[in-house]
């Protein structure tokens, strides 16, 4: 049913997609997805999920690693979020369902958007620490401020990126880059 639907949504996009379809092509009955998943929100979720899953692991070995500059290492642990995981994360579509919780999304997505922010903050948060410790952030650097900061210019050029269609992602993570990098300018000092 997940392949089926991944197929679908990639074909004709997430709106355009029914459950029944979904069956028809699963070789299911339409009840049977309903059973699974309760709305197409669900099958997103299950089709993100493991990708999340991924992308949270490689992020994870970049903290977990040896670290270069502290741009670099944020910079790096910012590319592991760099395509939100996998092959079911190239659709712009699936992408605006995920990135703000409550605008295009509701029901199972919404929990999956938090869970999501909430442990990309916390990597974030711990790289910031881990610098900080190593004596590669200023002292007296507030990391909850940090933290926020990182994330919220994470948010910002994901929205760019979704927002405007002339933009490839590519350009959007330069920006992204040199962005991060001017603030670390201040925050190694």
């Amino acid at each position: 049913m997940l392949e089926a639907a991944g197929r679908l949504f990639e074909a004709q996009g997430y709106a355009r997609t029914t459950f029944e379809e979904i069956a028809a092509a699963a070789g299911v009955g339409v009840a049977t997805v309903y059973k699974y998943f309760q709305s197409k929100q669900g099958i997103v979720k299950a089709l993100l999920d493991p990708d999340l899953k991924n992308m949270l692991a490689r992020a994870q070995r970049i903290i977990d690693g040896p670290l270069g500059g502290p741009a670099e290492s944020m910079v790096a642990l910012l590319s592991a979020y760099r395509n939100l995981g996998g092959h079911n994360w190239a659709s712009r579509e699936l992408l605006q369902l995920t990135i703000f919780p409550g605008l295009v999304n509701q029901g199972p997505l919404t929990e999956f958007v938090h869970e999501l922010d909430s442990k990309a903050q916390a990597q974030i948060g711990s790289l910031l620490r881990k610098l900080r410790d190593s004596g590669r952030l200023r002292r007296d650097l507030p990391l909850k401020d940090a933290t926020a900061v990182i994330f919220a210019l994470l948010n910002q050029h994901y929205g760019m990126y979704l927002s405007e269609s002339g933009l490839s992602f590519e350009k959007m993570f330069r920006r992204l880059k040199r962005r991060v990098r001017l603030v670390f300018e201040d925050w190694c000092r």
